[in-house]
């Protein structure tokens, strides 16, 4: 049969769009100050230093200073302090004096003062000039972040972003042309501070997002983190610091526990609860961390590329599988090193003879061909390069690897060599390497993770074998479940099948929930993604819910249900979980529903022809086939190369009778896109009930790729 119904590829596909985001998708026009300011004027104070000022007198870091002076004194300091606060004339009119002007995507904002209020103003050629009241920051240095008010109680985070010590403001998204309607410009809900930065830059943060108003009610008990987002029972021991013969009643955490309370923020993850993360949980009840089997995040080698907050770099290392946790070398109340790193003091508390943790002994110059004092004897330069994010925010990488300039000529993956020695060639960096260290880069499980991992993006047949071969004697977890996310491009080819089962009861939730999700990818679900509702943790149990939903099967274990239904519920600002509630509603046929959750996804992503694809799937299977059919137009007509949209509606018109039509745009894919093989299977099909035997079989064999 000829039917609109990729639909069991495609709602697999939609399981996997609720997935490891820290940005969103724009959900409204730009409105400008009028409406902004009728929402200001019904609370006099809209972005508070606190909504419960008497939790905050309750839990407030000046109630520790009388025995933690020092600590408190260091905190203050800190990142985490400054991580949020409201605009201030006393520090931010330096910013907007006199008005700045920068351009974006062919606009022109200007920032300035009126009177005592910060302002965005959008100068727009080709549309009206708006004004945005600015009434919040965030961070404090290399940037700052300016959070304008929207209508919904939305604070949107600004492109226009002000770098401290060059006095000067940069478009963070230079050289791409952000429009409204696209998921990352600075209106949209991919730059939504309450639903994308607020968690991690506020402390006891609730979103408390109405889906129906399309508002948000966000509240929070102080702007910054402070003492009670990594300590635990603070009101306990404030009490009983006060009672005679004292004794603490702060709960004492392991290395995991502290490890797991920095990763809540520092981690590209998505998040899967409505309740806050309680110092002492474990992550993976409140999270599913991001890791290189989703492509584009990190290099091939496991090297940062997009922004991913430095816990799976971390988890991939080799340090971090021998042991060393964030406080080994960083003081968690200032969050700087303990020692400095410059002169290799840091590194060499544990590679020098009669150093912590058993670590290798490392002689710096022998080491690194370099001699000592110079950039390249630098420990750090080499294993831990930076990358510069949003345009003056240098970030190191947390995985210490070791540079390997071949995997630069070989896959464009970056080499610290290179970063440092601009003035020669590549050829140049990598004769040095090989002279150096070839016999070990060769032999190093770097090189070839980087060689496996770039063939399974690639979907080269070769790389199944390779991932196969490293899974079987890897001990670092997270590169363990990064094969398991990737070995499953190749199913159903049976020894990946029998690998991902025998993974099932890997100790790490991390491996578990891709078992989970590869195996829900077979024709028939593995019972074993049944078996995981129960599972010990929440993101593999969740995992396992959203696979057996997207199959319209029934999620039997009462738990998992529920937290099924609160994670899209928690989630539904995003567009991906808005689709996940319309899939639920075509399957339990309620097309008004279905529409209704379809209208609000593409609202918040109006630029993305996929978002398009998607909905007309959705609509179609709900019964609104000449619905999908506008949307497939719309889609097709903004990518007008993706032969996705012809085939798609050449199965619609089959659906619906209309065999020509149905021929005519089965052709056009083809034509298109030539070893588009199920389109060729489809026309085939097509031809044959026109009773044109030639050209079907003529099509039957292209399906073959004959």
């Amino acid at each position: 049969m000829l039917l609109f119904s990729q639909r069991g590829a495609s709602l697999a596909l939609l399981t996997l769009l609720a997935g490891s985001l820290l940005t969103s998708c724009s959900d409204s026009e730009p409105k400008g100050y009028e409406a902004t300011k009728t929402t200001v004027e019904k609370s006099t104070n809209i972005f508070p230093v606190s909504h419960d000022p008497e939790r905050l007198a309750q839990i407030s870091p000046e109630n520790c200073v009388e025995c933690h002076a020092e600590e408190v004194a260091q905190w203050k300091t800190s990142h985490h302090a400054k991580a949020n606060r409201p605009v201030s004339m006393e520090q931010d009119a330096r910013a907007f004096t006199p008005a700045r002007r920068i351009e974006e995507s062919g606009v022109t904002y200007e920032l300035g003062l009126k009177g005592t209020e910060f302002e965005l103003r959008v100068l727009d050629p080709d549309g009206p000039n708006l004004t945005y009241k600015l009434v919040g920051v965030i961070g404090e240095t290399p940037l700052r972040q300016y959070l304008a008010l929207l209508p919904g109680n939305k604070f949107q985070t600004i492109s226009a972003t002000y770098d401290v010590e060059g006095d000067r403001w940069v478009d963070v998204f230079a050289g791409e042309d952000r429009i409204p309607g696209e998921w990352g410009h600075w209106t949209g809900q991919g730059m939504n501070w309450n639903a994308n930065c607020a968690y991690c830059h506020t402390t006891e943060f609730q979103k408390n997002f109405n889906f129906e108003a399309n508002s948000y009610h966000t509240t929070w008990v102080q702007q910054g983190l402070s003492c009670i987002e990594c300590h635990s029972g603070i009101e306990e021991h404030l009490i009983a610091a006060k009672q005679p013969n004292y004794t603490t009643s702060l709960k004492q955490l392991d290395k995991i526990q502290t490890k797991d309370n920095c990763f809540t923020c520092h981690s590209r993850r998505d998040q899967l609860t409505a309740d806050a993360f309680e110092v002492g949980d474990d992550y993976y009840d409140h999270f599913d961390v991001s890791l290189p089997d989703q492509p584009g995040l990190y290099y091939a080698d496991g090297q940062i590329r997009d922004e991913v907050y430095v816990h799976a770099s971390f988890e991939m290392s080799r340090m971090a599988h021998a042991g060393v946790t964030c406080m080994d070398c960083h003081n968690p109340h200032t969050l700087e090193h303990i020692l400095p790193p410059d002169n290799n003091m840091l590194c060499m508390r544990c590679h020098e003879a009669g150093g912590t943790l058993n670590a290798p002994i490392i002689n710096p110059v022998q080491h690194s061909f370099h001699r000592e004092g110079s950039t390249g004897n630098k420990c750090v330069e080499c294993h831990m390069p930076q990358t510069t994010y949003m345009q003056v925010d240098p970030r190191a990488d947390h995985g210490f690897h070791s540079p390997d300039p071949l995997m630069t000529k070989e896959f464009g993956i970056p080499n610290a060599c290179s970063k440092c020695h601009t003035d020669q060639t590549l050829d140049w960096a990598v004769e040095h390497a090989e002279n150096w260290y070839g016999e070990r880069l060769a032999k190093s499980r770097q090189r070839a993770r980087a060689k496996a991992i770039t063939a399974a993006y690639q979907y080269q047949p070769e790389g199944m074998e390779q991932l196969l071969e490293l899974a079987a004697n890897e001990e670092i977890d997270a590169w363990q479940a990064t094969y398991t996310g990737l070995l499953a491009n190749y199913l159903p080819n049976p020894r990946v099948i029998e690998h991902l089962k025998s993974l099932a009861e890997h100790q790490s939730p991390m491996v578990r929930s891709r078992v989970v999700r590869g195996l829900s990818m077979l024709e028939q679900i593995d019972t074993i993604v049944f078996d995981k509702l129960k599972d010990s943790h929440r993101n593999v149990r969740l995992m396992a819910a959203r696979s057996i939903a997207s199959r319209n099967q029934t999620i039997t274990d009462s738990q998992a249900a529920s937290e099924w239904e609160t994670y899209q519920d928690f989630n539904s600002d995003r567009p991906q979980s808005v689709l996940l509630k319309a899939n639920k509603a075509a399957i339990e046929n309620r097309p008004a529903e279905v529409q209704k959750y379809v209208a609000r996804a593409l609202l918040m992503d109006s630029k993305n022809p996929e978002m398009y694809h998607q909905a007309a799937i959705l609509l179609s299977t709900a019964g609104l086939n000449e619905v999908a059919v506008r949307y497939l137009n719309s889609g097709w007509e903004m990518a007008p190369s993706n032969a996705m949209f012809p085939y798609s509606l050449g199965l619609l018109a089959a659906e619906s009778g209309d065999l020509n039509k149905a021929v005519g745009y089965l052709e056009e894919t083809v034509a298109m896109q030539p070893e588009f093989y199920r389109a060729w299977y489809n026309l085939s099909l097509a031809y044959q009930r026109l009773n044109k035997p030639e050209d079907a079989e003529r099509a039957r064999r292209k399906s073959q790729g004959q």
